[in-house]
């Protein structure tokens, strides 16, 4: 209580104080706020925020970028892009963002967010050869328990958590490595006698002329529109409801903690006139159980968790060897763009799941094989996208959207998608309501309306089916999305929005030996503002209602502050948080993003009642060495009802990060 104590007094200073959140924390904030609350932690977003910092320090210059380097921006979809090239084409050099506002598509809320990693500098970029640069990251983790609660962990190591990162860049070469220790694991002793648990590295490095490149090492591919291989960060259903399409970016190194979803090996990027070639190849160990089956091994499902604390989890790590190659192969002609993908995966042990019902449909063996066609362009101002592919267990997989702008004030998004019950591909991750893309048939409906001045509405609905059942219910079922939000900017300092979601569909129940589907609804109502009222200083104020019906219900309400504080012309800044929560249980959840040190990010599933704060301070150490701190806590109440009983908890947190340049 203490700890609480000492952070609530640090708000009520901070409040006196002067603040503003730093440029790509809040940039952060806006994408993961849009894609919402059950985001992992562990969610790869470390090309977002290596492309952001390296944009804050060296701004796009919009004249001369490449579509390919606005994609870094990540905020601007592939009509933007499009329509910005165009107007440069036609208008010639761009000098202000008021010249950029009369390009289709860049409304003041897009202009705003992307002014501070551009430039209006008309000088074409030089040929000289950039200055390598590079930095070093050293993070430590530790959480505290109760000090009145046992400690009865069983994990072979220690509670914290540690993570080392090294990364140069210059014109033609990048490399580094990354390490990770999770908590509980082992540290230079028992199963880990040389360190850290997991570590990475990776390397690519320019070759010859027209962009061609070579990647060894770790890195992730994304092609197409994800039926068939797209790893890392992706936007699915979000706030920004008309961004559905996604902008492929090849193939990139990975530098994520992340042990499960990137290749290791080989690959390349080959230009040659219309064509470009992406070829890969990757051999890497995954984490898995085995048993045998007369004599020979077999695994019914990978572990993935990344965690290696006990015999358990000890004994299935590097359990299964995978062999992965393929390509992609596109032609662009006229701002239109076609594209084949070939993927061919190998496990030296067989797979053979549980025989539940749900996985009656799914893929089984060592080896599959699957391939997929990509198309995106323009038709008379409307942009067409999709992909279609097919696996080698008759599988096949059909997605297709559109983007278009019926009237001057208003953005329309369509997808239509339609997957089988036998199409698999293990690292697709596309445009869907399930987390595995298999056995899906939908459609989605997205709007950005601008009704007057400083107004913008966003809305969606979301229509989807399944032929089989899934793990979580018991029979072919199907559900619908509903969202909408209100947004009121009267100045640049000044946003409110009000949102809105739904969503329901049929989860299974159990009665006795009888296994039947029930229709389960949530409803989630927010209400956000955030008011900067200098330079220095801002404010962020949330409160959200949930609501969660099945054979029961349960309410849930979330109510948080934020104060952001940066001195004038002093080298350090702080944020602070005070938020209360209760909710019934934990169906009423409720999310909320909260800021964290560079590099790092969390969105903690808040349930029960409680309190949950945090301060964060960054502290400059003269020109290369940047220092972070969080300390965060979570105080939950104690409770009594009918059916139980929770007593008080504290459970904190204390996290410091160093950074490095040269």
């Amino acid at each position: 209580m203490k700890k609480l104590t000492f952070l609530v007094t640090i708000i009520i200073f901070a409040v006196t104080a002067y603040a503003q959140k730093p440029v790509v924390q809040q940039t952060l904030e806006d994408l993961l706020e849009a894609v919402g609350g059950e985001l992992g932690d562990d969610a790869n977003i470390q090309d977002i925020l290596d492309d952001l910092e390296s944009l804050k320090q060296n701004p796009l210059k919009i004249n001369w970028a490449t579509p390919e380097e606005m994609m870094r921006l990540h905020f601007l979809s592939e009509v933007q892009i499009n329509n910005l090239v165009s107007f440069r084409e036609k208008s010639g050099t761009i000098y202000s963002l008021y010249e950029m506002a009369a390009i289709d598509g860049f409304s003041p809320d897009i202009l705003q967010k992307i002014e501070p990693f551009i430039s209006f500098d008309s000088e074409k970029p030089g040929l000289a050869r950039k200055n390598p640069s590079g930095d070093l990251f050293v993070r430590g983790t530790r959480t505290f328990l109760n000090p009145n609660e046992p400690n009865e962990s069983k994990y072979e190591g220690s509670a914290e958590r540690y993570y080392l990162r090294l990364k140069q860049t210059s014109s033609n070469v990048e490399y580094g490595f990354v390490a990770e220790k999770d908590p509980g694991e082992a540290f230079f002793s028992r199963s880990n006698k040389h360190g850290f648990d997991y570590t990475s590295a990776f390397a690519n490095f320019r070759a010859g002329r027209d962009g061609n490149r070579i990647f060894a090492g770790d890195y992730h591919v994304r092609f197409g529109q994800g039926l068939v291989t797209w790893q890392g960060f992706s936007m699915g259903k979000s706030s920004e409801t008309t961004q559905v399409f996604r902008s492929a970016q090849g193939i990139r190194s990975y530098s994520s903690t992340d042990e499960n979803f990137f290749f290791r090996g080989l690959a390349g990027r080959i230009n040659y006139r219309n064509f470009t070639i992406h070829p890969f190849l990757s051999f890497k160990k995954l984490d898995a159980n085995l048993d045998t089956l007369d004599g020979d091994a077999y695994f019914g499902a990978f572990q993935t968790s990344g965690y290696h604390r006990t015999g358990s989890e000890i004994s299935g790590e590097n359990a299964v060897n995978q062999l992965t190659g393929g390509g992609h192969l596109s032609y662009f002609y006229n701002r239109w763009s076609f594209g084949v993908t070939t993927v061919y995966n190998r496990f030296n042990v067989e797979m053979n799941r549980d025989d539940e019902p749900y996985n009656q449909f799914l893929p089984e063996g060592k080896e599959s094989l699957v391939a997929g066609f990509d198309w995106k362009g323009s038709v008379n101002n409307v942009f067409l996208f999709g992909e279609a592919a097919i696996s080698s267990n008759s599988g096949r997989a059909f997605l297709a959207g559109a983007l278009l702008k019926p009237v001057s004030n208003m953005e329309l998004s369509v997808v239509y998608r339609n997957i089988n019950k036998t199409y698999f591909s293990y690292f697709a991750n596309a445009f869907t309501e399930s987390s595995k893309v298999n056995d899906e048939h939908a459609f989605y409906l997205g709007a950005k309306i601008f009704p007057a001045p400083h107004w913008i509405i966003w809305a969606y609905a979301d229509f989807f089916r399944y032929q089989w059942l899934k793990y979580l219910t018991a029979a072919p079922s199907g559900g619908t999305e509903f969202f909408v939000q209100l947004a009121f900017n009267p100045s640049r300092e000044t946003n409110f929005y009000l949102r809105f979601f739904q969503e329901e569909k049929a989860q299974k129940m159990i009665s006795g030996t009888m296994k039947y589907n029930e229709q389960q609804q949530i409803n989630r109502l927010r209400f956000n503002f955030t008011q900067d009222l200098n330079e220095q200083f801002s404010l962020k104020s949330r409160i959200e209602l949930s609501l969660y019906s099945k054979q029961s219900s349960e309410k849930g309400i979330l109510i948080c502050q934020d104060v952001f504080f940066t001195p004038a012309e002093r080298p350090f800044s702080m944020n602070v948080r005070l938020a209360y929560f209760h909710t019934e249980g934990y169906n009423s959840r409720l999310y909320a993003y909260e800021n964290d040190v560079l590099y790092s990010f969390s969105i903690p599933a808040l349930y029960g009642h409680g309190i949950r704060s945090y301060l964060n301070f960054e502290q400059q150490l003269g020109d290369k060495i940047t220092l972070w701190l969080k300390f965060a806590s979570i105080y939950k109440i104690a409770q009594k009802d009918e059916e139980m009983a929770v007593d008080a908890s504290t459970k904190s947190e204390i996290k410091i990060q160093l950074r490095y340049r040269f």
